[in-house]
């Protein structure tokens, strides 16, 4: 079998290793399938247990509230169709940045977002919510098989022989004096954790928080539909793990740590497609397609609070805070490191971190039909496509040309002086001069 060139989401050629690694995570998903079933058909250890233990003489429920059957319908068919549902119809149609149409002029119903784009958001959402639910099921069955838990309802399965009654000298019984149903009684010792609420809780916690990335519900607006919505799926979850209790399959222990894992696993599967909710800007998209060898991105106010000792520094804008009303132009410094005009706004660091373009975004007038795409792998384009950050040269080290420097202070009441204004390197800093004084970097008059 041949390695496709390129994703079918990608406009760009894709190294074998690529594909092959996108590959490898649906394996993993059919290798957590067939775990399931093997861990099932092994049998559990028996812990011992008490004829007299009142916590094991519930009846045994022949019908269960939600059966396992509908218990994935729940947890796992109905946030399957509604990432798909989302992303591919809803997604974008209550955007404020619609592009316009080239021919008509007037503005895309289906928002910025492209059908590629549209699948690579599914192809994501559904490799985390499978992934959880996988992890949940495999992580569950290894715990019932190693623990051997009696169940609430055990002494009911076990049917006991007549005249049965707990050994000595421990006055413990054991599973030989069960006369029930083989199958019945082996399902018996399987009672931590419970599989329902991790299984639940694994696909509806996850559903919370994708709703909630795609919702932006961490941002600064506080609108309480939102946090509405978010909690709809946890509701559900908590309803099926309770209805366990109400079947006496598990004891409430069960059913809480069994939810713990649920939640574990939907955080740790959510975040290997996606970014962490609490980073509203990033609007839930998924993360693009994958590369190695690289550093990840630092975001710019981190690069700035390295430079400049006052805390609050970073919250300042000097555009607003600027008295002198000339009209003087911004500085800016380029990536390489060399003083330039304000003009090149293109590499321009922005003068409040906190705005949501603190990670540099190709804008949608910049794409030949006026989108951008998170499945693409461009380079440095998205928000999250930024492979690495440079780390520039010292300016005041011995590399740097004889320029004439002039570190006077310059208030900006004054007036600035006739010609061109520069600015002092700030963009990169080198690992030798972190924790020096700001005022050590002197100033290049070109």
């Amino acid at each position: 079998m041949e390695i496709p060139a390129k994703l079918p989401f990608s406009k760009r050629r894709i190294r074998p290793r690529v594909v092959i690694s996108y590959i490898f995570d649906y394996v993993i998903l059919i290798a957590c399938v067939i775990g399931f079933f093997i861990l099932d058909s092994i049998e559990p250890f028996h812990q011992h247990f008490s004829l007299n233990n009142i916590s094991l003489q519930y009846p045994y429920a022949v019908h269960e509230r939600i059966p396992i059957g509908y218990a994935l319908c729940i947890s796992g068919g109905f946030p399957l169709v509604l990432i798909s549902i989302y992303t591919l119809f809803i997604d974008g149609l209550f955007s404020h940045h619609k592009p316009q149409d080239p021919v008509s002029g007037k503005r895309r119903l289906r928002g910025p977002w492209r059908w590629k784009d549209r699948l690579w958001e599914m192809n994501c959402g559904i490799l985390g919510l499978l992934l959880s639910q996988g992890l949940a099921f495999v992580i569950t069955q290894v715990l019932k098989n190693a623990c051997g838990k009696p169940r609430p309802d055990l002494i009911d399965r076990c049917q006991p022989r007549a005249g049965s009654h707990d050994l000595t000298p421990y006055g413990l019984s054991n599973s030989t004096i069960c006369t029930g149903d083989a199958a019945i009684i082996k399902d018996g010792f399987r009672s931590w954790p419970s599989g329902h609420s991790s299984s639940s809780f694994a696909g509806l916690f996850y559903t919370s928080l994708w709703l909630g990335g795609k919702l932006h519900v961490m941002d600064n607006r506080g609108e309480a539909w939102k946090s509405l919505l978010v909690m709809v799926p946890i509701l559900a979850a908590t309803l099926v793990a309770v209805s366990r209790i109400m079947d006496a399959r598990h004891h409430p222990f069960d059913v809480i740590t069994g939810s713990l894992l649920g939640v574990v696993c939907a955080i740790v599967s959510y975040r290997q497609y996606f970014p962490p909710i609490t980073e509203s800007w990033r609007k839930g998209r998924a993360y693009p397609i994958r590369t190695w060898g690289t550093e990840p991105p630092r975001p710019i106010n981190t690069q700035l609070a390295t430079l400049n000792d006052d805390s609050t520094s970073a919250l300042c804008n000097p555009g607003q805070d600027r008295l002198d009303p000339s009209g003087v132009q911004e500085r800016s410094v380029s990536p390489s490191n060399r003083a330039v005009p304000a003009d090149s706004s293109r590499h321009a660091v922005p003068s409040n971190p906190f705005t949501s373009q603190i990670y540099p975004r190709r804008r949608h007038d910049q794409d030949p039909d006026g989108t951008w795409s998170s499945s693409e792998d461009d380079v440095g384009n998205g928000i999250e496509m930024q492979h690495g950050y440079a780390m520039t040269p010292n300016p005041g080290g011995r590399s740097s040309p004889p320029f004439k420097t002039n570190t006077a202070y310059q208030a900006q009441t004054h007036a600035a002086p006739p010609g061109p204004v520069y600015a002092a390197p700030a963009v990169g800093v080198s690992h030798t001069d972190r924790g020096r004084p700001l005022t050590d970097t002197p100033l290049r008059d070109v």
